[in-house]
């Protein structure tokens, strides 16, 4: 026979730190998830007939959200309201500005006729809800291309199923 003896330990896992990592982890991601989602305004999009993906959106993109009742709002807060501000485009333009001096956009001195201006050569993204009526819409786009906002690259969402209806865009 052998004279080998077996020796047994019992070794217990300290699970302490693994179970910390995973609520780091998920507190990351919460913060993370919730970070990026701050500029959305929650909104029926309309409908694409033809879309194409956003897939690799830009890093500096403005978003300008424009509710059902044509108020225009950024990170919360309104700056555009057409129950009170009526036709005084005002609240778009600051907004425009408060873009151009808060946000690193890539801009780029043009001479326009006898005027030199800074063209922003990043997109704004425009959300509007499906069923804002297209003048809201059409005058954030007019204000875009005033030569003291200067947004050229403007883009529309669209979604690519009917929300309402759930159905797949064919």
């Amino acid at each position: 026979m052998s004279n080998l003896k077996e020796v047994s330990q019992s070794v217990e896992v300290d699970m302490t730190p693994m179970i910390d990592c995973v609520f780091l982890l998920m507190i990351f991601f919460v913060l993370v998830i919730d970070l990026s989602q701050q500029n959305l305004e929650d909104l029926i999009l309309p409908e694409a007939k033809y879309q194409q993906p956003d897939d690799k959106p830009p890093d500096i993109r403005p978003i300008i959200n424009i509710l059902q009742n044509g108020m225009i709002i950024y990170k919360g807060k309104p700056w555009y309201d057409p129950t009170r501000d009526g036709t005084n485009y005002a609240g778009i333009q600051d907004l425009l500005q408060y873009f151009k001096q808060s946000i690193k956009l890539n801009t780029e001195a043009k001479t326009v006729g006898a005027a030199t201006i800074n063209l922003v050569n990043d997109p704004v993204l425009i959300r509007a809800d499906k069923w804002t009526e297209w003048h809201y819409v059409g005058e954030v786009m007019k204000q875009c291309s005033q030569p003291k906002a200067a947004f050229w690259k403007l883009e529309l969402a669209m979604s690519e199923k009917d929300k309402e209806n759930k159905k797949p865009v064919k």
